[in-house]
């Protein structure tokens, strides 16, 4: 069917709209995106558009390693009310959702307006996906986007609210938070963030390179911009050897060999480092230590523990700067700050248990917490008071900003989200995140 045949149909549902009252009209010319899931003044999320929030969500769950293939996961229960994973996602997404509808709302109070060149960048960048992912054709397009319940009018929706959104967040707020003060910034880390110093005795050992005789090699880093490649002889305590024919014995580089008097490569440890041995997978090998090396570490982490319950931060600062110097690879002593999000999400497990445990303690307190990684003996600190704006701390926050945007515009938001209708019969109705499609592109 051409697209002339279309024309007389599109235009009579445009007369329709014109000429039916306002509410009806909304929802007449709303209907090629699906039914309204959340409607709040003028404006509606449709259910189609969120399945295509729901499908994102999952192809970014994906890249970041979650088995969204597994039923398992998806089956998950996550609190003690028996909620699963699968549910929580969906609740998760469904106020992310309810918060674009609020921006958009936000968005014709506040008198802003999306340019022609940013309506343009949307049309745009469709139609590049047009191009390059569906060979030319809108029809393939639509057909692709089908899998997360959307086509090229929902996906252009969805892009001009997150439009809006971004634009009130600019508004409020600056380009990445620039307009929120300092003092609030600090506000919420006090509440979101703990400060600690740590000992950590590991579990496992680095594998490094060994040369025909198995003696770790040593290289010498600064000849080559701290690209590992030159090996750091020992030529005080080596000699040079030479071959059957009488010529000096070179290595690969062409760099004389210096042997030990066991004729074993004699290596300069102290000029010299060790370099990794990586696996077939690009990852830097490890071996784990013996039980009875473990339980070594064990005790060793409860007798610093030991000392520090006495002599207090002052005393643990001494430890740390002690197991520092001591050149044992088993310790990592950390003595600067270190900061945690008590909001779990500090990227791994262990850390995330770590700020739970840091929560429940005093400033001043220490314990010991085992992880994969070996044994922490750790302190709480005081946050420093300008722990938000020196520089010195700042990749430990690199999205302090980001944070308290969200958590500003959640607040803004709140008295907006109590007068969204939700059309719950629409939301039971929409597929699991087990069922809904896994989206990385759109």
């Amino acid at each position: 069917m051409n697209r002339t045949t279309h024309r007389p149909a599109r235009l009579l549902a445009l007369l329709l709209c014109l000429t039916l009252a306002l509410p009806a009209a909304l929802t007449s010319c709303a209907e090629k995106l699906g039914k309204p899931l959340l409607t709040l003044e003028d404006e509606t999320m449709t259910e189609n558009m969120f399945c295509l929030l729901l499908s994102r969500v999952k192809g970014n769950l994906a890249s970041s390693g979650y088995a969204v293939s597994s039923d398992a996961l998806w089956e998950t229960i996550i609190s003690s009310d028996g909620t699963l994973y699968d549910e929580y996602i969906r609740q998760t997404t469904l106020q992310e959702a309810k918060e674009y509808l609020v921006a958009a709302v936000l968005f014709d109070e506040m008198g802003l307006s999306l340019t022609d060149s940013e309506r343009k960048k949307i049309d745009d960048e469709i139609q590049d996906m047009i191009d390059n992912r569906a060979g030319g054709s809108k029809s393939e397009l639509n057909s692709i986007l089908s899998a997360y319940g959307a086509n090229t009018d929902i996906l252009r929706a969805l892009y001009i609210m997150e439009a809006k959104y971004a634009a009130v967040l600019s508004n409020l707020y600056g380009a990445d938070g620039s307009k929120i003060a300092s003092n609030v910034k600090q506000e919420y880390l006090a509440e979101n963030a703990v400060c600690f110093r740590q000992l950590l005795i590991r579990s496992f050992a680095y594998v490094y390179e060994t040369d025909l005789n198995g003696d770790e090699i040593y290289y010498l880093p600064e000849e080559n911009n701290g690209k590992v490649s030159n090996i750091a002889y020992d030529t005080v305590n080596g000699s040079p050897r030479v071959d059957e024919f009488g010529k000096t014995i070179v290595d690969a580089n062409g760099d004389t060999v210096y042997y030990t008097s066991g004729g074993r490569i004699a290596y300069d440890k102290e000029k010299g480092i060790k370099a990794y041995a990586y696996d077939t997978n690009g990852n830097v090998q490890t071996k784990p230590y013996s039980a009875e090396e473990l339980a070594a570490h064990k005790e060793t982490a409860n007798e610093v523990l030991s000392q520090v319950l006495v002599s207090g931060s002052s005393g643990f600062e001494a430890l740390l700067e002690e197991y520092e110097v001591s050149g044992d690879e088993a310790y990592i002593a950390d003595g600067s700050f270190c900061f945690l999000y008590t909001t779990g999400d500090n990227g791994y497990d262990y850390l995330n248990d770590m700020a739970d445990t840091l929560s429940g303690m005093e400033i001043g307190d220490a314990c010991v917490m085992e992880s994969e990684y070996g044994y922490h003996v750790i302190m709480r600190y005081a946050l420093p008071s300008d722990a938000a704006s020196n520089s010195e701390y700042s990749d430990w926050f690199p999205d302090l900003a980001s944070r308290v945007v969200d958590q500003l515009f959640a607040a803004k938001c709140a008295p907006y989200v109590e007068r969204i209708t939700v059309d719950n019969e629409v939301f039971a109705a929409l597929p699991s995140m087990k069922d809904v499609g896994v989206n990385y592109y759109y």
